[in-house]
């Protein structure tokens, strides 16, 4: 008897088109796409509608029409089209630091490993990393051994137990310690333009808190469009300068310092001159460069490309050295991964130098871009990044955090170190899609003081009901701001 193949199930009608899939992307429904067609060009998946070419572009149908019809809606009253496979095996896995993340999806070449369970919640079995569910060294017997067991941001005491720093909670001093942020504080949230993080150095003369920051600009600046989002950030994103008596804002704008296109700045004072070191890249995928003023910011030499890789994290020494860590993409990340990026370093030998190259090997075990790296009071390394980059989501939790004695060799990172949620100073909250480009900012006693971030997919009201929601700028979805929350007393 002749074998019956199953049919390959496709949600998509045109049998030519392919299923992309856009998950946790609320401006971005899945779509049918004819497999490496033009990306201006798709359709929408059976139970999906079109929304005339406007965000989510899919939106799930509803029923309930006239007649027995289906009831057309426009964006976001049907949410983003999400298509299941109901045969499919299992997507998601626990990842470091019990994040319960997709173990599978395109492009399958960023990813390594398969899944263990249906949806995000992974049977709850990831473990509470807080509570010390992740940890040897609690699991076993319930006693710290030094240090390192509690993340270099504590100490363990002679009873066994992690006494943190004031900006590190968690049984390990592995998280993240903020305090919530007022609403009139937020950080840089202009009223004409979308920015995507920022890094600040405080000036020793007038006290001043300067920031640097990737301000997006709209592609078409007319009077009548503001905030236009992430989307030109390739081709549109300036770097320039704010100020602010407190350093969590509210910053106001001084002046442009780089033209389109610098993006990711990270500005540093020289511990051997005391110079202002202003780090980007001049293209959307680098090349680094630094850029010096004598004058804490009034005036800038020429920027001089130090290195052809992208996503700076430099670390400046005392020898007049600096430890540049980037991002680099096709590392070979340890299955299982969703991300072929990684984080890897390369020494500058002076302030006039370009950099030696890389190995290109990963220094962490884990997936990560955009990495800063400060040392804290206790001459301690501490990496921060974004743990869950490219494809990897749900992105809620992609907060990193690494520890290191030297610098060069590193912890396992803690994923989930920090998240999306923003808890406010009025009790209310918010929780975004992205937070990504942190930087720490320190106080003159090395103690962490504040962290700065990049949030984006955050509800429009910020925290507020929308019937009482004060005047902001932002505008929601795909627009972005940059965050300064204080961390711990």
């Amino acid at each position: 008897m002749e074998k019956k193949h199953k049919k390959r199930w496709n949600p998509c009608l045109n049998t030519k088109y392919e299923l992309e899939r856009h998950d946790y992307e609320t401006q971005h429904g899945d779509v049918c796409r004819v497999k490496g067609g033009l990306m201006g060009l798709y359709e929408c998946p059976d139970g999906c509608h079109e929304t005339a070419g406007n965000t989510p572009y899919c939106a799930n149908s509803s029923g309930g029409g006239k007649g027995g019809g289906v009831r057309k809606t426009n964006g976001y009253k049907g949410g983003p089209c999400r298509v299941r496979n109901p045969d499919a095996p299992p997507e998601y896995r626990c990842d470091d630091g019990g994040v319960c993340i997709m173990a599978v999806g395109t492009p399958k070449s960023q990813f390594k490993g398969k899944g263990v369970y249906y949806d995000d919640s992974c049977d709850g079995q990831c473990g509470n990393g807080r509570e010390g569910d992740l940890n040897a060294w609690i699991t076993n017997g319930k006693r710290c051994n030094s240090d390192w067991d509690c993340s270099l941001a504590g100490i363990c005491t002679p009873q066994g137990q992690c006494q943190c720093d004031p900006w590190a909670e968690g049984v390990d001093c592995s998280y993240l310690k903020f305090q919530p942020v007022d609403k009139n504080r937020l950080g840089y949230l202009d009223e004409r333009h979308t920015s995507w993080g920022g890094s600040i150095v405080q000036s020793a003369t007038t006290g001043l808190y300067h920031m640097f920051i990737s301000e997006i600009l709209c592609k078409v600046d007319t009077s009548n469009r503001k905030r236009c989002g992430l989307s030109a950030w390739q081709t549109h994103s300036r770097i320039v300068e704010a100020t602010s008596n407190e350093v969590d804002g509210p910053y106001k704008r001084v002046k442009q310092v780089l033209p389109p296109e610098h993006h990711n700045p990270s500005v540093h004072i020289s511990p051997t001159t005391g110079h202002w070191h202003l780090f980007t890249i001049g293209g959307s995928t680098g090349p680094i460069e630094r850029m010096i003023s004598t004058d804490e910011g009034k005036t800038w030499g020429n920027a001089i490309t130090i290195s052809p890789e992208q996503n700076p994290g430099p670390l400046m020494m005392p020898d007049g050295s600096t430890r540049l860590f980037f991002r680099g993409d096709g590392m070979d990340i340890p299955s299982p991964t969703c991300s072929d990026e990684g984080i890897s370093m390369q020494v500058c030998p002076s302030e006039n130098e370009p950099c030696h190259p890389s190995n290109g090997l990963p220094i962490i075990s884990h997936t990560g871009e955009d990495p800063s790296v400060f040392v804290d009071h206790r001459g301690n390394y501490h990496m921060l990044f974004n743990a869950l980059p490219y494809k990897c989501v749900p992105k809620f939790e992609q907060g990193g955090h690494a520890w290191s004695k030297d610098g060069i060799e590193w912890s396992t990172p803690r994923v989930g170190a920090f998240d999306t949620t923003i808890q406010f100073t009025d009790g209310s909250g918010m929780k975004c899609e992205r937070r990504e480009r942190p930087q720490m900012v320190l106080g003159k006693d090395g103690m962490p003081l504040a962290l700065i971030s990049a949030v984006t997919g955050c509800p429009k009201a910020l925290g507020e009901e929308e019937s009482i929601q004060k005047s902001n700028p932002y505008k929601g979805g795909d627009d972005a701001f940059t965050l300064i929350q204080k961390m711990g007393i």
